[in-house]
């Protein structure tokens, strides 16, 4: 018999807040967590390139002992910090016996690339010794091993590195082990923590970055005309997915069930996205009829919109293929306004804002929406937060070279 998966436990590191009770104060504020760096000199940038999404007040010593907290790199850090308040909140603390039937997945597109890889590389092209965890520290599974060593999970741990999606692929996949009954429990998010300067030049380069000469609290405006490109952020999430049967039987707080996933791709460019938007709205279709759910049940789309002139047009055209006459009266918004892009753990801090749509029937808003663009004529629900039913939610991400992923949840029966 399949086990229904659900949500029971939420955590988060973002730019607007540590914690989700922050973290969702700010977002339903439009309170922006965009600035000018902090954690490196930008000073070799242009001024324009000068615009981060940093999380702010995180300190590891409050998640990992001291030896631990020295060595890992930021994303991992703020895995552990996001799993761990995951955890608490779902009152899976106390685990005893069954640590092997608990799992761990994490996404993450950069991992130790900017805090544990570039210094390393720069001592060692000065003729300095590397420091000796740097191999260890720097991989994508690093985050992984550091939230199941944290917790002390015997059970099988996954690392997914499909770029802007891994926070969603984890997620699903986590809700899959649960239906086919081969854990009790998964510790699923994202993380990430790119912020360097050459991270920016590299995405500068790309041709990827907003352009946004006015202030930087601005510069993200998801499906606004003026929109020119994405800022880049850190962050993490984390969510515990466990059997409905057995989260009710313990008396765990239930904050959506995850009903339904779907997944496709562009088969086309790196860089540019199919602006037809004909594989979001594959994506999406799968990802409700999986759920057993017409497009008219989906009360708010919690959209990828990262602001990028392409990307914000083929996820509305998506949603219009997708939705049909329902596009119009669906309400659609994006958390990077406030966020930035903080490729995988968005998605995650997505999964984490669907769920608090839910529970208090309230949409967060797309902020710095101030002119309409032809191209982008959706319920975008502009600027200020919005009280509403809010039964089952569709979120979409998507990565560079047109991979799309959807996962639906719903309310708790």
């Amino acid at each position: 018999m399949k086990r229904q998966p659900v949500i029971t436990g939420l955590g988060i590191v973002s730019p607007i807040g540590i914690g989700i009770e922050k973290f969702w104060e700010a977002a339903l504020a439009g309170r922006s967590g965009i600035g000018r760096p902090t954690l490196f000199d930008g000073s070799k940038l242009p001024a324009e390139c000068r615009i981060v999404g940093e999380v702010s007040g995180f300190d590891p010593k409050k998640w990992m002992p001291n030896l631990a907290y020295r060595t890992a790199g930021r994303f991992s850090q703020f895995a552990v910090a996001a799993a761990e308040m995951a955890r608490s909140d779902s009152g899976l603390n106390g685990l005893n016996g069954h640590r092997g039937q608990v799992k761990v997945a994490i996404g993450t597109s950069t991992n130790g690339l900017a805090d544990v890889h570039q210094p390393n590389f720069e001592r060692f092209t000065q003729g300095r010794e590397i420091k000796p965890w740097a191999s260890l520290e720097f991989p994508a599974h690093a985050a992984t091993n550091h939230v199941a060593t944290a917790a002390s999970i015997h059970g099988q741990t996954m690392t997914f590195a499909t770029a802007c999606v891994a926070g969603l692929d984890a997620i699903a996949w986590a809700a899959d082990e649960i239906r086919r009954g081969t854990a009790t429990a998964v510790i699923a998010g994202a993380t990430e923590a790119p912020l360097s300067e050459c991270t920016i030049a590299a995405c500068q380069a790309a041709g990827v970055l907003s352009s946004w000469e006015g202030p930087p609290e601005e510069a993200s405006r998801p499906f606004d005309r003026l929109r020119s490109g994405l800022v880049l952020a850190e962050g993490a999430a984390a969510v515990i997915v466990e059997d409905e049967e057995s989260a009710r039987l313990r008396g765990a707080p239930i904050y959506a069930r995850v009903l339904g996933q779907g997944g496709a791709s562009d088969g086309g460019n790196l860089r540019k996205i199919d602006e037809s938007g004909e594989s979001i709205a594959r994506s999406m279709t799968l990802a409700i009829q999986n759920a057993d759910l017409l497009p008219r049940d989906i009360d708010y789309i919690c959209a990828h919109g990262n602001s990028m002139i392409d990307y914000d047009a083929a996820e509305t055209a998506g949603i219009k293929k997708s939705f049909g006459k329902n596009a119009w009266n669906v309400p659609v918004s994006s958390l990077k306004s406030m966020c930035g892009q903080a490729l995988a753990a968005s998605s995650a801090i997505q999964v984490v804002a669907a769920c608090l749509a839910i529970r208090d029937g309230m949409i967060p808003p797309t902020i710095n929406y101030r002119v309409t663009d032809p191209e982008c004529d959706l319920d975008y629900v502009p600027n200020v937060s919005r009280q509403g039913r809010v039964r089952n939610v569709l979120i979409h991400s998507q990565s560079i070279g047109g991979s799309h992923s959807v996962l639906i949840v719903g309310a708790p029966a």
